[in-house]
């Protein structure tokens, strides 16, 4: 038989088989055993991370109680008028005339109904300023009409004036006879990614053009606009008013006239319901002419009849 031949007749080699554990040297299998140890060990502390330092990325609506609503809604006629304008403790700043008192009235409908002054609100809500301007907006238009839903808010936690109790406009549920309240909070209370605030409403043209006639930047937080006939930029007082206070705390000081805080915000509700009652056609009489009110149209120089 050739050499060929031979070969050829002669069956192929099988492969080495691969070593069972228990030929492997001890040692090999320790250290395996440790490296799948580290890895899932890893794996966990990744997925652990991760779930502790997530943050929302969705903006969520938390309503404020009825009863709060109520409370900060319906502060007594006798309070309004005992505080009128005075804030000794705590100095308050009225709207201001816009445009010199020239500028055209801001009008709008609603389903078809007659042309009623618009109260428009620009706010953040992260923003210290509007924080404190809420509270005496929403006092005074609950003057004029009915609060059916408001959110509950804090301001930033790593802003000036940190974590102030408040509100918020988002999703804001408002009907007046006398006024349409416009609303935008631009920026949301998340931050994320540390270097901004969610965006979470778009001021439409005509508002932007409020924003940018009474505004110093698009970004200036807050703005209230009195039909385009009164105007504050900021805060009517400090928001260190509000400051270390919650909302039902802040709330139940309202029915007390004595207090410095209550003070400040009457006299800015009391302004704000002057500046109302000067576009609406002075309506209803039982607020415009109220004590309260009176002493407010004297600081706002408006003249009777409105």
């Amino acid at each position: 038989m050739s050499n060929l031949t031979q070969l050829m007749s002669q069956p192929a080699n099988e492969p080495a088989p691969a070593p069972s554990l228990r030929q492997m040297p001890r040692r090999y299998l320790a250290l395996g055993l440790i490296v799948v140890a580290i890895v899932l060990l890893g794996a966990l502390v990744i997925v652990r991370d991760n779930s502790a330092t997530s943050t929302p990325t969705v903006e969520t609506f938390t309503a404020a109680s009825s009863s709060l609503v109520s409370t900060v809604s319906s502060v007594p006629a006798s309070v309004y008028n005992a505080v009128g304008v005075s804030s000794p403790a705590n100095p308050v700043t009225p709207p201001a005339r816009a445009g010199n008192g020239n500028a055209p009235t801001w009008l709008a409908t609603v389903n078809g109904g007659p042309p009623l002054p618009v109260v428009f609100f620009y706010g953040a809500e992260f923003a210290p300023y509007p924080a404190v301007e809420r509270w005496p907006l929403i006092m005074a238009l609950s003057r004029f009409g009915t609060f059916s839903q408001l959110g509950l808010m804090q301001s930033s936690s790593t802003t000036a004036f940190a974590n102030l109790s408040t509100f918020t406009f988002w999703k804001v549920s408002y009907t007046s006879r006398y006024l349409i309240l416009e609303s935008v909070e631009r920026y949301s209370s998340l931050n994320p990614t540390g270097a901004r605030y969610l965006g979470l409403e778009t001021p439409d043209a005509r508002q932007a053009a409020a924003v940018a006639s009474y505004g110093t930047s698009p970004n200036t937080f807050s703005l209230l606009d009195v039909a385009n006939r009164y105007t504050l930029g900021g805060s009517s007082f400090s928001p260190a008013v509000l400051s270390g206070l919650s909302q039902d705390q802040i709330a139940g000081y309202l029915s007390t006239p004595t207090s410095p805080m209550t003070q400040a915000m009457v006299t800015a509700a009391n302004e704000i319901t002057a500046s109302i009652c000067s576009v609406d056609g002075d309506r209803p009489g039982a607020v415009c002419d109220s004590k309260g009110v009176l002493a407010a149209d004297q600081v706002l120089k408006i003249s009777p009849p409105h």
